[in-house]
């Protein structure tokens, strides 16, 4: 029987199914020497039809650039682009309904997602200044599906759950029957260059040198498919905070400990000489227990980098989630910057809230000390937030019971 789901998606392909619409060479990247008049190709047709449009609007993009004729991308071709966003993002949607997540191969995800912020529907759109032309892609292919099924090392198949997805890499998760464990696996999205496999087995050899209990654990490395498993955790704690944020029984002495353990994880990776450079509601984690006990683990180290870290890519280019106005380039990080980002963080684990806490009460006044303007008057250390915290009275003014 064809699920709600199912009928959706196939609704969403049927106006792909006409592969004579399509170039010849880009149904060739997707279907290979097949005749593309075989069924059941229609998703291959909707991934080759997107692709060429995609391509041809880029191409105009960076013609546009070039030239310099102020920065502007025709009306038509904005809506265009537009539209092919729109589409993107339904067939996505409508996949996962299905179970199956689409990928993206990076070049083709930043554009995407950067040029939401710039086009508009009418008169044309101003292209941003240093905007950085795309690298098209011709001659492979840019979509795909993630796996569905996993192989272990004895050759026993588990099925794959999708469970959040980035700009480079994917993560499900699979229970290892062999140990009745949930287990998380993040794989490289394909289409990925040297540098960027560079900076992901970069991450996981980072992650399997720390040793702490508020540090996610990682097990090993897959090289032939540019992947790691991991222990698998059920929430973020953007997720895990906001759905308890107004129940009773989550009161102040929980929302301490929780911010304890993610000040203890902070603090062990600055003593392992270590800064996490991209802390973030969605980069913290929480593993959940049946007693109702949860351990806060520090994850997503993809932009950390050890003090005698060579890797330059990022030096002057500044990322991540929350960014210190007071950082100058990315080889300037010190732990004073991973310091900044804690009062954003401790503002929401306490009050549920993204902004931070004015400093009219003592747990105010923490969250400013993390995050004022001039580094020198922040804390200096993990181990000073954690004596605050420590101290403040059980239910201090402003804060939830």
């Amino acid at each position: 029987m064809t699920t709600p789901a199912e009928r959706r998606l196939e609704r969403i392909l049927r106006k792909y199914s006409s592969a004579e619409l399509i170039d010849a060479d880009y149904l060739e990247l997707y279907l290979g020497h097949r005749n593309p008049f075989q069924s059941g190709d229609q998703l291959k047709h909707a991934f080759a039809s997107i692709h060429e449009r995609l391509d041809s609007e880029f191409d105009f993009m960076n013609t546009k650039a070039r030239n310099g004729e102020s920065g502007h991308f025709n009306a038509d071709n904005s809506r265009e682009l537009l539209g092919l966003i729109d589409e993107v993002r339904d067939l996505k949607s409508a996949l996962e309904g299905t179970g199956k997540a689409l990928t993206i191969v990076p070049e083709y995800e930043r554009v995407l997602d950067g040029s939401k912020g710039w086009l508009v529907q009418s008169g044309g759109s101003l292209i941003p200044e240093g905007f950085t032309p795309v690298v098209v892609e011709k001659y492979d292919s840019v979509f795909g599906l993630a796996d569905t099924a996993l192989e272990l090392a004895d050759h026993s198949r588990v099925d794959l759950t999708l469970v959040g997805e980035g700009a480079y890499a994917i993560v499900h998760k699979f229970v290892d029957p062999n140990y009745d464990l949930t287990i998380a696996r993040k794989k490289l999205k394909r289409g990925a260059d040297e540098r960027d496999i560079a900076r992901f087995r970069r991450e996981y050899e980072i992650m399997k040198g720390l040793d702490f209990p508020n540090i996610l654990k990682v097990y090993r490395y897959n090289e032939a498919e540019n992947s790691y498993t991991m222990e698998f955790c059920e929430s973020t704690l953007e997720q895990y905070i906001k759905h308890r944020n107004n129940q009773q029984n989550f009161d102040f002495g929980t929302r301490r400990r929780i911010a304890l353990q993610f000040l203890f994880g902070l603090n062990y990776l600055h003593r392992s000489l270590i800064c996490h450079r991209d802390l973030s509601l969605k980069n913290v984690l929480l593993r959940a227990y049946s007693s109702g006990a949860v351990t806060v683990k520090l994850s997503d180290f993809g932009l950390a980098k050890p003090r005698d870290s060579d890797f330059t890519k990022t030096e002057t280019e500044i990322r991540g989630t929350i960014v210190d106005p007071a950082l100058d380039a990315f080889k300037e990080f010190e732990p004073v910057n991973d310091i900044y980002p804690v009062g954003f963080v401790l503002s929401y684990i306490f009050r549920g809230v993204k902004q931070l806490l004015p400093g009219s009460t003592p747990l105010g006044e923490i969250v400013q000390k993390c995050s004022h303007s001039d580094p020198k008057l922040r804390y200096q250390s993990v181990l000073e937030i954690i004596a605050a915290v420590e101290n403040l009275e059980f239910r201090p003014e402003g804060t939830p019971a």
